[in-house]
């Protein structure tokens, strides 16, 4: 039995190879350029069953300069990095000679001007078995901007640094150029570094000090501790190969074995402090400010606490070391024995160790499968936050994801970094929605199998290349399940899941005991196991396959109201139907009711929120009108519903006292990807209508670039009461009209951009005209509406923003506009501030006389009045700002100062002329204000004091006192921005 399994085990690996490479690097570092001057021989044995007639080499460095496909993909995608670098700023590896085989052949460069690839054809093939030596002569040199490398002073991360073989494997050569997207991939090797270094440097890197000083003795934070260099780890004979160098330098030698890369980090004012976790020693290399939170041993415990959890998962470490130490990059980025992190909080050191198993020890190609350590880290260290009293990381993971899968922005996890839509949605799916595939497959193998899992996988393929059919291999092995499905619908495809629960039906046996049957319906092309429980117990699991499902067990118990994955485990994205209904015209209760925080939209991931808020308002008809407003949401995106039953104190009369507005959003039922959906009605203060509005998105990056949306909006308005309207604003009339509009916003650095145009073809109707009385009779006319503004804001002279606006808007129709549908002169429409009830009907608190509010649109000439309406109107608005004072903090975030003016022509229906027989009205006002930005919680708003100043009509101004001038003290308040 025992030779069977042997067997089977090895079976698993059996004509698995990896090529042999060994590197000998002597390499002098030049600190006042920052180049680093070397020469290497690498030994390569092709242990490969193929005739290999080509030589390649990673100069990843040149990604980090103009010219890259690194520096293209940051154009693209509006990042300013590398692309425009300059001397000596950009990075660089310069191949100066090589000699292959024993003769010189320079290199060529199959992807330039991307040179982060170098090729040799060789100079006769090699066969399988044999082997070849190269030797490089080359200077490298980080960027001045760190990326996963750098260099800022005297300090230098050197962490791709030298000519590295490309590694060949069962798909051959893999030459790929670094992009953004996706990092590294190599051969195991063993590496001999000599440095030539400045004497006071301080250096940390991978592998063991085998000769000269590192620096660790000057730099230890504790005098008594004691060094463990471990020179001997290795066993090789002691010997001297260290060359003399010059006064005031030193050589210092480090070897590493069975690992892929060699990286360091060197700083002449680092600290170093020691710990160990079984044979493994733990360094931490920090800065002199860096004793409160990585001194005192807070970095060494966190990374010995990192070895400890991980050993626990996979098994136990097989390097000698690991280095910590605080690179000049945020964030972290992972290499064989050491890591480079930008902080030394707990969840990063965790991240970062854990890629010394995944990616580390457990080799994956990185830009080919990201996930198999992005995300596997992830996954492990949620897992580590959980055992430590955390709460489950996919409860925090998971709505994020599902946003994306119903948006239709997912893409497959298992696609190819650089194939990937764009930088955002590579991160989303290789770290954070590959990290919910691992805890999927832990939720469907179950805790103790999936530790099973990790340590026979680490136990098998320690110290090789990994891909997905060897971690599929194991998983399977291990769970004795086929979990290609799996493996299938979350890296290579973005399927939806979603389950109903369409009957229970209980049973009494004769002995006492419960048999239940549960009916469950597939109703999505996703498939997951589900559980099937009540408040607190789990009954069963449903295979989740077919499109109906009849599962049956038995309890000594009645069970409670059931609910089909009552853990919200299983990517559910409609868990409303999830419930067991009561009675047949109940509700399946899966709803949460609570009092409104109007700071903070609460979102469940399985229920309904329905929150209530009481609200009031007053107007002179109606008086004192009290409300309460409900708002739903799920997920905080769909069934987003809105209703207001109110009831006027006063006025009106009768049923017209009571009044209604109701707004339903996005039914998660009729799923449209990146499309707002609403319909509305309304019989609220002397108007009733119904309205119907679609806004399709239709930008193809979340992360930058262009914003455009389309949409189709249709309305009825009509007037029933005229004692609640302000007649400046409203004639007795309704409208039926409606039309297409589109949109788009650009935001390019400092520079917003935004452009709309709309177009509304209907009918007007109202009471006959004069000389006719008749209730039931309509005048009756067809019109058209079109209005279109643009506007840019961009950062201006010393400090200062410049905002400009045009805008132009038309009504076509036989007659005179009815005044709720002119082109408003000063700003809004009264159709757009209607579901406002401070702007709504006559006498309320920002349409009284005494109160000069501005709410902003149309010709937006802000200091007149708001019952101007014209047919027809062109404006611009010119806004000159400076912020004087900013926060991240409280509820007042920023305050600017503002000089404006804004300039029109209206048709003669606004604003007569002044010379007879002139068609239009030039119109013009400017001042200055303050501008204040506010937050509190989720709730911002602006609000803008404005001086008007300057009138040129100004028995048209908003604030008109008898005797003012063009020139005069005018005032006005406004809740939003200007534009």
């Amino acid at each position: 039995m025992l030779p069977f399994l042997l067997l089977f085990v090895a079976g698993d690996t059996t004509g698995y190879w990896q090529q042999q490479v060994a590197y000998r690097i002597a390499a002098a570092l030049d600190e006042p350029s920052g180049v680093l001057t070397g020469h290497v021989r690498i030994s390569y044995v092709n242990r490969s069953p193929d005739t290999l007639r080509d030589f390649y080499v990673h100069q990843y460095l040149n990604a980090f300069r103009p010219g890259s496909r690194w520096a293209a993909a940051d154009s693209a995608e509006q990042r300013e990095r590398f692309q425009h670098m300059k001397d000596p700023d950009y990075a660089f590896e310069r191949i100066t000679a090589a000699t292959v085989m024993g003769g010189a052949l320079r290199p060529d460069y199959p992807y330039a001007p991307d040179s982060t690839i170098a090729h040799w054809t060789l100079p006769r093939p090699l066969a399988p078995g044999d082997s070849l030596a190269v030797e490089i002569d080359w200077q490298a040199r980080p960027s001045t901007l760190p990326r996963r490398q750098g260099r800022q002073g005297r300090r230098f991360d050197f962490a791709q640094w030298y000519p590295k073989v490309v590694v060949y494997d069962r798909y051959g050569w893999e030459d790929h150029p670094l992009y953004p997207g996706g990092e590294f991939y190599g051969e195991f090797a063993a590496y001999d570094v000599t440095l030539d270094l400045p004497q006071d440097q301080v250096i940390g890197a991978t592998g063991v000090p085998v000769e000269g000083d590192p620096g660790w003795e000057k730099a230890k934070a504790d005098p008594a501790l004691r060094i463990d260099y471990q020179r001997d780890w290795y066993h090789a004979p002691r010997s001297t190969q260290c060359p003399a160098v010059a006064a005031g330098r030193k050589c210092v030698r480090f070897r590493a074995e069975q690992v892929h890369h060699f990286a360091f980090s060197l700083n002449p004012d680092y600290i170093y402090e020691q710990g160990r976790y079984g044979e493994a020693v733990a360094r931490v290399l920090y800065q002199p400010g860096d004793r409160a939170t990585w001194g005192q041993g807070k970095a060494v415990h966190n990374t010995v606490l990192a070895l400890a959890w991980l050993d626990s998962l996979f098994g136990k470490y097989q390097w000698p070391q690991l280095t910590n130490v605080h690179r000049i990059e945020g964030g972290g980025t992972e290499f064989p024995m050491m890591i480079m992190d930008g902080s030394a909080s707990i969840g990063l050191i965790v991240h970062e160790t854990g890629h010394q198993y995944v990616m580390g020890q457990l080799a994956n190609n990185e830009w080919r499968e990201g996930w198999l350590d992005e995300g596997f880290s992830d996954f492990q260290e949620g897992w580590f936050f959980e055992a430590h009293g955390g709460p489950p990381a996919h409860e925090g993971l998971e709505p994020g994801i599902l946003w994306l899968d119903l948006e239709r922005w997912s893409e497959p996890v298992s696609t190819v970094s650089e194939h990937f839509r764009d930088f955002l949605i590579y991160q989303e799916m290789v770290y954070a929605k590959a990290q919910l595939f691992y805890e999927q497959l832990r939720y469907v193998v179950g805790d103790d199998t999936m530790r099973r899992i990790l340590r026979e996988y680490f136990s098998r393929w320690k110290l090789k290349h990994v891909d997905e059919e060897a971690f599929r291999r194991v998983a399977e092995d291990v769970s004795h399940q086929d979990l290609k499905w799996l493996f299938g619908e979350w890296l290579h495809a973005t399927p939806l899941v979603d389950y109903r629960l369409r009957r229970v039906e209980r049973h009494r046996l004769a002995d006492g005991r419960w048999r239940t049957a549960v009916t469950v319906e597939r109703k999505g092309d996703g498939r997951m196991p589900v559980e099937i429980g009540d408040r607190d117990t789990i009954y069963a699991r449903a295979t989740g396959e077919p499109a109906t499902e009849r599962i049956e067990f038995t309890t000594a118990r009645k069970p409670g109201r059931l609910t089909l994955d009552p853990r919200g485990r299983t990517h559910d994205y409609d868990m409303l139907n999830n419930r067991e209904k009561r009675w047949f015209f109940s509700g399946r209760g899966a709803g949460e009711l609570r009092l409104d925080d109007p700071t903070r939209e609460t979102a469940r991931r399985d229920k309904l929120v329905t929150a209530l808020l009481p609200v009031a308002w007053s107007n002179d008809f109606g008086g004192v009108t009290l409300a309460l407003r409900t708002r739903t949401n799920y997920l905080g995106r769909y069934e987003r519903n809105l209703m207001l039953a109110s009831v006027a104190t006063q006025g009106g009369g009768g049923r017209d006292r009571f009044g209604f507005y109701g707004r339903w959003s996005n039914p998660i039922r009729h799923l449209v990807p990146r499309t707002e959906t609403s319909l509305a009605a309304w019989a609220v203060e002397g108007r009733a209508g119904v309205a119907v509005s679609v806004d399709r998105a239709l930008r193809e990056h979340l992360g930058f670039g262009a914003d455009p949306h389309a949409g189709f909006d249709a309305l009825w308005m009509a007037t029933t009461n005229l004692g609640y309207l302000d007649r400046r604003l409203w004639d007795d009339a309704g409208t039926v009209e409606a039309g297409p509009w589109v949109s788009t916003e650009v935001r390019r650095g400092g520079t917003l951009l935004r452009a709309r145009l709309g177009a509304r073809g209907g009918v007007v109707y109202s009471n006959p005209g004069p000389g006719i009385v008749s209730s039931s009779r309509y005048d009756i006319e067809g019109f058209g509406r079109f209005t279109g503004a643009a506007s840019i804001r961009t950062p201006f002279l010393l400090g200062t923003t410049l905002g400009i606006r045009v805008f132009g808007g038309a009504y076509a129709g036989a007659s005179d506009p009815v005044r709720q549908r002119r082109i408003p002169v000063a700003g809004a429409d009264p159709y757009e501030t209607f579901t406002n009830p401070f702007l709504r009907s006559r006498g309320a608190l920002f349409l009284r006389p005494d109160f000069f509010y501005h709410a902003p649109g149309n010709a937006n000439l802000r200091g007149f009045r708001s019952d101007l309406g014209a047919r027809w109107a062109v404006s611009a608005n010119i806004e000159l700002t400076r912020s004087v004072w900013r926060r991240e903090q409280g509820i007042l975030r920023e305050v600017t100062l503002e000089a404006f003016t804004d300039r029109g022509l209206v048709d003669t229906l606004a604003v007569p002329s002044n010379t007879p027989g002139q068609r239009f009205t030039l119109l013009f006002d400017a001042g200055v204000g303050l501008v204040t930005r506010h937050q509190i919680r989720d709730l911002g708003w602006t609000m803008r004091f404005e001086l008007p100043l300057i009138v040129n009509r100004w028995n048209e101004a908003a604030d008109y006192r008898v005797g003012r001038g063009q020139l005069a003290f005018r005032w006005q308040l406004s809740l939003a921005p200007s534009f």
